[in-house]
C-alpha cells in the first residue's frame, strides 16, 4: 500500500524574509532578522517541497555527523532555515497539545530540547523567546485559555489564528542551532542504517533497536472533496511534525526514492529508480576512477 502524504489542498508554512545567528550566553540561536518580515512570497506549501526538505535535512545530518566545526554546523542550519523556516520544536516536543495551560511541560522521549523531559512551562516559554522582553512577548491564562500578550503588529495579525501559529510564527520566536544539528544527525543516522541494511546487507540488533525508536505523533487532518473524490488534507502543527510523518512514509514505501550517491555520499531524490549517482558530474567522475583502476590492473 502506497501512502500519499501530498495533497491537492496545500498546507502553507510561513518563513521570514531572512534569519541570523545570535548568542544568548553560550547558546547560539537562529532568529528572524530585526528587519525581517512576512509576505505572501514567504508562505509556501510544505508538502509540495517535502522531497527537497527531507533531502536537505538528511544532508545536513550527514555533514554534521562528520564534523565538530561550529561554523559548518551554523552554515548548514542557516541554509536550511533560509529555505524553509524554523522547525517549530516548541509545539512539536510536548506530549500534551495544550501544554501552555499547565504549570509543567512534559516532553516526548528522545526529544532534542531537554533530556529531563519535564520543565516549568514559564521556563519552557522563555527557552524559545530568550531575546524578547515581557512587553514584546508574554502570555497569560484567561478563562481557561492561553492569551498571547504582545504589541507586535504581526502578533496582532496572528491572534486570530491558533496558539501554535501565534508561537512559532512570532518574530520573537527562535530555535537553537544545536537542536537543528542533533535532529538532522538523528534523522540521517536512522536513514543510513535502514539504507545500509536494505542495500548493503548490514545487520545487527543495535540497528533494529535504533530504528524502532523512531516516533512521531499523529497529525490531525480533514477530508476534502475534489469533485467526487475524497482526499486527506493534513494539518501539521509544525514543519518538524510534517517532516517526521513524510520521512516515515517515504522510507517505508516500496518505491522509496531516497538514495545515497555511490561517488560523493550525498543523499538525493532519485526520479529514476535505477539511479546510483546524484549528478552527471559524479557519474562521470566515478567512471573515470573505474577506468583508471582498470588500466592499473591491466598493466600489472
Amino acid at each position: 500500500m502506497e501512502f500519499n502524504f501530498k495533497s491537492n489542498s496545500p498546507y502553507s508554512y510561513i518563513k521570514y524574509g531572512g534569519y541570523r545567528g545570535k548568542y544568548k550566553g553560550k547558546e547560539y540561536y537562529l532568529v528572524p532578522n530585526p528587519e525581517g518580515y512576512i509576505n505572501i512570497r514567504d508562505s509556501y506549501d510544505m508538502f509540495g517541497k517535502m522531497d527537497s526538505i527531507i533531502v536537505d535535512l538528511l544532508n545536513m545530518g550527514r555533514i554534521c555527523t562528520d564534523t565538530e566545526n561550529e561554523q559548518t554546523k551554523f552554515t548548514c542550519a542557516y541554509f536550511f532555515v533560509e529555505q524553509y523556516g524554523l522547525l517549530g520544536f516548541m509545539v512539536d516536543a510536548p506530549l500534551n497539545t495544550d501544554f501552555m495551560l499547565n504549570d509543567e511541560v512534559t516532553l516526548k522521549d528522545n526529544n532534542v530540547i531537554d533530556k529531563n523531559c519535564v520543565m516549568k512551562t514559564k521556563d519552557y516559554f522563555d527557552l524559545f523567546f530568550p531575546f524578547a522582553s515581557n512587553e514584546e512577548m508574554s502570555y497569560t491564562i484567561t478563562d481557561g485559555k492561553v492569551v498571547i500578550e504582545s504589541k507586535s503588529d504581526l502578533q496582532q495579525m496572528l491572534k486570530h489564528t491558533s496558539i501554535n501559529n501565534q508561537l512559532i510564527y512570532s518574530n520573537f520566536y527562535c530555535e537553537k542551532i544545536d537542536w537543528f544539528v542533533e535532529y538532522a544527525k538523528r534523522m540521517y543516522r536512522i536513514f543510513k542504517k535502514i539504507y545500509d541494511k536494505k542495500n548493503n546487507g548490514v545487520s545487527g540488533f543495535n540497528i533494529d533497536d535504533e530504528i524502532s525508536k523512531y516516533y512521531f505523533s499523529g497529525i490531525p487532518y480533514i477530508i476534502n472533496m475534489y469533485g467526487n473524490t475524497p482526499e486527506i488534507s493534513w494539518q501539521p502543527n509544525s514543519l518538524k511534525q510534517a517532516i517526521d510523518m513524510s520521512f516515515g512514509f517515504m522510507i517505508c514505501s516500496e518505491k522509496n526514492p531516497l538514495r545515497i550517491c555511490k561517488h560523493c555520499g550525498k543523499v538525493f531524490y532519485a526520479k529514476n529508480p535505477k539511479a546510483e549517482y546524484d549528478s552527471s558530474q559524479c557519474r562521470n567522475q566515478a567512471n573515470v576512477y573505474k577506468s583508471r583502476n582498470k588500466n592499473k590492473d591491466t598493466k600489472k
